[in-house]
């Protein structure tokens, strides 16, 4: 297996520089705390994880109601805990991850329920199975914009209760379960909420077992009876396998967490215990961080939050690709840690400009440009090593260039661009590297526009032709292409955009003149506004990266200078910026960036 789930040596090994220096703004995780809550003997207390430094403790918040038997999902802004017993039940409680404080939001499941498996999509939570002794097969949603439950029309296979639930972005998976005689898995898929059973099921059959996720892998530990295995799933092909290190000792009734980096097992019988396993997910070895949860217990439920989105974890580094003039194709870095700017290297393996960039965890992808002429090929950078290629022997649907890209976690979408008569977006599908149209495409054609994402949309704003500097966006659960209904302040194109957890920014281009503003997009409610500072000078045809703190607009086309070397800082803590010390290798516009 490559060193590196996550991929990424260097980044991994920052990590452990971070940990020795006491320095964890770099920090590159997709969530800053588990939080495990509930458990036997109606325990009512939540134990928090930090993921930073493996310390545990109980942050005062409990839940309202001791219980045990009970799942938890999530999103970015609150954690889920939904069902349990004694007396199942189906009530919810919501952990704020901004404060850590513990509501009852006012929608319950709509059954009684205990014994249960819970997962997420970007827009939904999913509570499975369950039904402490007996077993059920039904699914309930909650939906994350309004708190409603509902049923959802799909079942599992067979009804099952104790089993486990991992998901990627595009499914969940519930394993295992004390009625699943042969390990069963059943697949639901978030974009029409249908399930299936794959094929491939857990290694050993066995129910109370616990999972978690790399964005690579599902890992379901421990289980009854008395059972320390843990069992991979990988997400590319659905098959799943031993990867050799168990738990450090067999139990079952656990629960489990993950950041980016690691997943925890907490918690379980027999003589329950606090005990907390750590599996790396670089090199799926399993070893005990040392610190256990405050008191021992089983049966409980884990939920991962305190930081928004994954895509916008930290980074180690931005990539500027590409761009006009640049006879190689060349690719400048920016090292976040300190904003120096070198060359890695390799350069593109075709010389572009006007194309666009996305990013896996392990990769980035440039797409698109002119050469001339028209370019439909897609160029990879290895984030691990620095080394490009061209692999990816899918090509975009089009030739074509003033086109912008937004991610997901496991698909890029290449949007608009010349010559485009229909708006259209490719998706490259960062399991296989395969193109294909996934349908929508934006609502009016147009160029020279730019993109930002969060977790669960991609914003595509401004262009030509657009007079209203429409902003369009892409649901990644489902595909589709809408006008959420606000758009940039100011007319314009041939702009760049970047983004922090909360809020999107477009900024530069050339309405009727030049432009150096700012707008910001509000993920949160969608509203746009302008940002008080702009950039340092007036530009179009700029590129923009982001790291936890900060974005980077640079390069581009300035009336005064010509093209530009230069990068601009915005501080997203109070929007101001300023520019950077060091620059580009060589004044350019019409280059594209991502990030590791």
């Amino acid at each position: 297996m490559a060193r590196g789930v996550f991929g990424l040596n260097k980044v991994y090994k920052r990590q452990y520089q971070n940990i020795k220096d006491d320095n964890f703004e770099s920090w590159p995780e997709s969530a800053t705390y588990g939080y495990f809550g509930g458990g036997s003997n109606a325990i009512k207390t939540v134990d928090r994880i930090d993921f930073s430094n493996e310390t545990t403790s109980a942050p005062g918040n409990n839940l309202d109601e001791g219980r045990n038997g009970l799942a938890a999902t999530g999103n970015s802004n609150f954690g889920y805990f939904g069902g349990g017993t004694p007396s199942p039940q189906g009530v919810i409680e919501r952990i704020d991850f901004s404060n850590e404080t513990i509501s009852a939001p006012g929608y319950n499941l709509s059954q009684s329920n205990a014994g249960l498996a819970a997962i997420s999509s970007s827009s939904y939570g999913y509570f499975g199975g369950g039904g402490w002794s007996g077993g059920v097969n039904t699914i309930e949603r909650i939906d994350f914009s309004n708190e409603t439950t509902s049923p959802v029309t799909a079942t599992l296979s067979q009804g099952r209760n104790h089993l486990a639930a991992v998901s990627n972005s595009s499914y969940g998976y519930f394993g295992g379960g004390q009625l699943s005689s042969d390990g069963r898995v059943d697949r639901i898929d978030f974009s029409n909420e249908t399930t299936f059973a794959p094929g491939y099921n857990l290694t050993q059959a066995r129910g109370f077992l616990a999972a978690c996720s790399s964005s690579s892998y599902g890992y379901f530990g421990g289980g009854y009876p008395d059972i320390s295995l843990v069992d991979r799933i990988d997400f590319s092909n659905e098959t799943t396998s031993a990867p050799g290190y168990n738990l450090t000792q067999p139990r079952y009734g656990l629960a489990a967490v993950s950041s980016s980096s690691y997943g925890y097992f907490g918690g379980g019988e027999p003589s329950p215990n606090g005990v907390i396993d750590r599996i790396d997910f670089s090199n799926e070895t399993t070893s005990e961080p040392g610190d256990n949860l405050t008191q021992p217990r089983d049966t409980l439920a884990a939920v991962s939050g305190g930081a928004s989105y994954r895509i916008k974890g930290s980074r180690t580094y931005g990539y500027f690709g590409g761009g006009y003039p640049s006879p190689d194709g060349r690719i400048d870095r920016i090292d976040f840690s300190n904003e120096t700017t070198s060359e890695p290297g390799d350069n593109l393996t075709q010389t572009r400009h006007y194309l666009a960039a996305v990013s896996s965890s392990s990769y980035g992808y440039f797409g698109g440009g002119y050469d001339p002429p028209y370019v439909d090929t897609i160029d990879r950078i290895d984030f691990s090593n620095e080394t490009t290629s061209a692999p990816v022997t899918d090509n975009l649907t089009q030739p074509r260039y003033y086109l912008a890209a937004v991610s997901s976690s496991s698909y890029g979408y290449f949007g608009g661009g010349l010559p485009s008569p229909d708006g259209r977006i490719d998706r490259i599908d960062f399991s296989n590297e395969t193109t294909s149209a996934p349908g929508d495409d934006l609502t009016q054609p147009r160029r020279g526009l730019a993109a930002v994402s969060n977790n669960s949309y991609g914003y595509f704003g401004g262009g030509q032709p657009s007079p209203d500097g429409t902003i369009d966006r892409i649901d990644f659960s489902n595909e589709t292409t809408s006008a959420p209904g606000y758009n940039l302040t100011q007319r314009r194109y041939y702009l760049a955009a970047t983004s922090s957890n909360s809020y999107g920014y477009f900024g530069g281009g050339y309405p009727s003149s030049f432009s150096d503003k700012v707008d910001r997009i509000d993920f949160s409610n969608e509203t746009t506004s302008p940002v008080t500072d702009t950039l340092t000078q007036p530009r179009n045809a700029l590129a923009a990266v982001s790291s936890s703190s900060y974005g980077y607009f640079g390069g581009g086309y300035a009336p005064s200078f010509g093209f530009v070397d230069t990068i601009d800082r915005i501080d997203f803590s109070n929007e101001t910026t300023s520019p950077v010390t060091d620059t580009l290798s060589e004044a350019r516009n019409g280059l594209a960036a991502v990030s590791n």
